[in-house]
């Protein structure tokens, strides 16, 4: 306990040397008691291995080992769900206990990419240089070239496994192939969106081509401590996991800091494991690859600190930045790190962490949104399956590919063979296995380079659609490196280091055509919400940036970026007009799903239809990752934790009008506000009729089903040369504002010339409640009175109430958007405005300020 004690010591020094005023970056700091675990005193595994893994690990098996174990023999597919990453030395243990059974044997190792797979290359040869029986492991990468025919455990990514392993397996591949028993698929989470949907395929792919060779592996996954992972799981194979939690292993006591890093948060996660350093202490920074180009320059080559992007054994971890979800999170505090610091930066999810930080350790687990069948996946998938044996009938309806097959086989790209039986192969014209890529629905990943540091990343497309334009600033929301080159034809971009906290967002223009509504609901009193498959057209022409110490400025491209793609999206009726100018909105949400969902900032786009008041959010991979269906089930769930993101954004120079326009849409979807009445600075306007339910349906049921593009990459590619700018557009008709009115839109008004907001009908509900109306309105209006007097860092004197004594009184019961029911525990007049504690059953006690979140009393005898 006293290293313990040592390293808060030292933590809190550092925090005293940067406090400025009250403002202090140390926002959290506890201790995670340390916990013995349970254990049983036999596993039935072979006696020598048995005794050569206790005298390794030096620890007795544990339960979920057993568990594991017996389902793997009853020829179950097993899942083991834990908060510590040490459930990889279960994989390791079984996979040995499987190749002990048969000389013959072999085991897949299916790693997420190139540093997965040498950090498991690391653990299997610790292990072996303990253990009396050596089994020899390869890795095989797409870097490295080389086959060992003799290796008895492969550990392989999916692009070697898809590219080689599948391709030559019946060729030098073949001894792995006759014998293999056992897949292990560790962090199984980690294959999320369309990542998820190649998993699928290539389980699917490997299990054809072992039972081929009279081979029947099982399956064996791990993943971090999720919510109900069994929907995401089952749809891997089409078959049910048996789901083992493993968190009876023993956890020792661990420092748990959260650090408010704002706009330098590079440089105190530099800073912080340099200082740690100093005092003896072995460190390592988890980032990804972004964050590690741009964090390295500061570190430097200290021989005692280790970055990159996978869990080390080190003394103290420093985490770059938010981890990606609450579930990630708390993985970390289970590593067994004596300290564990968590850097928070300035993305939009981070600001609202910092407000609530008390969500890292009490919120509710992550959820993992099951990944959408994805056409352009499965017609890449089909033709290599096709390729390494041909395809069946059987094979056809085992996949559920009838479709993509019929299709593929119309265009050429599979021939039937004159048999009695029917089969298809690739008909021979193009290589079916180039250009792929795990991060991508079809094609290549993008490429990252650098000369200074020297990277070479892969990266996901959509962010080069969208946020790597040149000028831009990575990661996206945070920056550190600057886009000096990009390159449409080869896809990649070139990368430079900057270190003036540079940050930046798209300016766009887009348009969204609806193809089929899937699914319609109510959503809050009268609000209504959707998900279908849509057409999203995209027009990048500049980015609103902001550096530290100057104002938000727009700057234009000076070639607009066009993309357009098919996928499933999820779309709110909004009860009012709003105006927006380069599609500034809606970043709110998609931060707040990464809070509750195992998915990136980047993986859903925001495009508002002005004429018809939707705020479509659209799956950024052309055929789907499952996250809008996923928004569409849990909406309820994520929009006031949207609002939490926009009220936490309010206070940033570059998001302030992002928050602004956010916490209108959301106040007004989650039924806590009436339509907003036009400001008198702008006229009145009256928006064409929005079509009911029953027409949409009809609609869209006359427009057919979508044809999948056999090549979306092209299409995408070809669309972003740049073209002349768009003309003007003229005024239409009434013929033709009657007829967009009945169908969706085809164009949007650009963003120079927005939409004005429109006055809706008044119902005698909303005329009843017009001086609620106006209390909110001239809330409003102080509120932004604040925000800019903020900006303009002048003293300004506040506005004296008309009421001077407090409205709410000790032990009264109210409610709070987002927070929901609260107990008052003080009252108190603050600068002329009156300031609550309240105690939240979710959240613990806040300090509520009526003037800016919506407050009222909760009735005892009616309730909420």
């Amino acid at each position: 306990m006293f290293i313990v004690q040592s390293i808060r010591d030292i933590i809190q020094a550092i925090a005293r040397q940067r406090t400025r005023g009250e403002n202090t970056p140390l926002i959290m700091l506890r201790v995670l008691d340390e916990a013995s675990g349970e254990r049983i005193s036999h596993l039935p595994v072979d006696p020598q291995l048995a005794q050569a893994w206790l005298a390794y690990s030096g620890e007795p098996f544990r339960p979920h080992q057993a568990h594991a174990l017996a389902a793997l023999r009853r020829g179950e597919l097993a899942a083991l769900r834990s908060s510590s990453p040490h459930v990889t030395a279960t994989l390791q243990l079984l996979a040995r206990a499987a190749l002990a059974e048969s000389p013959r044997a072999t085991v897949i190792v299916l790693a997420f990419d190139d540093e997965h797979a040498h950090a498991l290359y690391v653990s299997f040869e610790s292990a072996n240089q303990s253990l009396p029986s050596h089994l020899r492991a390869s890795v095989t990468t797409t870097s490295a070239q080389q086959v060992d025919p003799f290796a008895r455990i492969v550990i392989a990514t999916p692009e070697a496994l898809h590219g080689r392993v599948l391709r030559y397996h019946a060729r030098a591949w073949g001894m792995l192939w006759n014998g293999l028993s056992l897949i292990l698929i560790p962090d199984v989470h980690r294959y999320t969106g369309v990542a998820g949907a190649h998993l699928a395929d290539l389980l699917m792919r490997a299990h054809r081509v072992a039972v081929a060779h009279g081979a029947a592996p099982g399956f064996l996954a791990s993943l971090i401590n999720v919510h109900d992972p069994a929907p995401a799981l089952n749809a891997l194979l089409g078959k049910s996991w048996r789901v083992i939690d493993a968190d009876d292993g023993p956890r020792t006591a661990t420092v748990v800091a959260v650090w408010q890093g704002g706009g330098a948060w590079l440089r105190e996660t530099a800073e912080l494991a340099t200082v740690l350093r100093r005092q003896s202490y072995r460190v390592h920074v988890l980032c990804d690859a972004l964050e590690r180009a741009a964090l390295a320059p500061a570190i430097g080559d200290a021989g005692e600190i280790t970055v990159g992007p996978e869990i080390e054994p080190a003394q103290v971890l420093v985490c770059a930045g938010f981890p990606g979800s609450i579930s990630a999170c708390r993985r970390l505090l289970a590593a067994g790190h004596q300290a564990v610091i968590v850097v928070i930066g300035e993305r939009p999810q981070e600001q609202a962490l910092v407000r609530q930080v008390s969500m890292i350790l009490e919120g509710p687990p992550t959820m993992w949104p099951v990944p959408s069948a994805n056409a352009y996946v499965l017609a890449q998938h089909v033709v290599c399956a096709a390729s390494e044996l041909p395809l069946s009938a059987a094979d056809v309806d085992a996949w559920g590919c009838a479709e993509v097959v019929q299709r593929m086989s119309a265009n050429g790209q599979l021939v039937e063979l004159p048999d009695d039986e029917p089969l298809w192969i690739p008909s021979g014209d193009a290589d079916p296995y180039a250009e792929f890529s795990i991060l991508a629905a079809s094609g290549g990943a993008i490429t990252a380079r650098s000369e200074q540091p020297r990277i070479r990343e892969r990266l996901d497309p959509t962010l080069f659609e969208r946020w790597a334009y040149a000028g831009a600033a990575l990661p996206p929301g945070v920056g550190g490196l600057r886009v000096v080159l990009r390159d449409e034809e080869e896809g990649s971009i070139s990368l430079r280091l900057e270190t003036s906290g540079r940050r930046t967002y798209p300016l766009r223009r887009g348009n969204v055509t609806i193809r089929d509504v899937h699914n319609e609901r109510g959503l809050l009193r009268d609000q209504r919400v959707a998900w279908g498959r849509v057409v999203a057209q995209e027009t990048i022409y500049g980015w609103r940036e902001a550096t530290p110490g100057a104002p938000p400025a727009d700057v234009a491209l000076n070639a607009p970026l066009e993309s357009r793609w098919v996928a499933p999206a999820c779309w709110f009726e909004l009860p009012l007009a709003l105006q927006v100018q380069g599609q500034f909105i809606g970043w709110c949400l998609t931060a707040a799903v990464t809070l509750r969902a195992l998915a990136s900032f980047t993986d859903l786009v925001p495009l508002y239809d002005h004429e018809r008041r939707r705020l479509f959010f659209v799956d950024a991979q052309p055929g789907g990752n499952g996250l809008a269906q996923w928004l569409y089930q849990h909406a309820e769930d994520v929009l006031p934790i949207a609002y939490d993101v926009a009220l936490a954004c309010r206070s940033d120079p570059l998001l302030e009008p992002l928050s602004r326009v956010d916490q209108d849409w959301l106040l007004a979807l989650l039924g806590r506000a009436p339509v907003e009445p036009p400001r008198r600075s702008e006229p009145t306007t009256h928006l064409p009729p929005v079509a009911s339910p029953d027409e949409r349906r009809q609609s869209n049921a006359a427009s057919g089903s979508p044809a999948v593009d056999p090549q979306p990459r092209r299409e995408r590619r070809e669309a972003r040369i740049p073209a002349a700018p768009p003309p003007v557009d003229k005024p239409q008709s009434s013929a033709g504002k009657r007829a967009s009115a009945q169908q969706p839109p085809d164009r949007q008004s650009a963003p120079e010339t927005p939409a004005t907001p429109a006055q809706a009908q008044a119902t005698p509900s909303e005329e009843a409640s017009a001086d609620v109306a106006a209390l909110i309105e001239r809330l409003r209006r102080q509120r932004e009175q604040r925000e800019r007097s903020k900006n303009r860092e002048m003293h300004v004197q506040p506005a004296p109430e008309t009421d001077s004594e407090p409205r709410f009184t000790t032990g009264e019961r109210i409610f709070c958007l987002p927070f929901g029911d609260g107990e008052v525990l003080e009252s108190r007049i603050e600068a002329g405005r009156e300031v609550l504690v309240v105690r939240f059953p979710d959240y613990g006690e806040l300090t509520i300020d009526p003037a800016l979140s919506l407050v009222r009393k909760i009735d005892a005898s009616q309730g909420l």
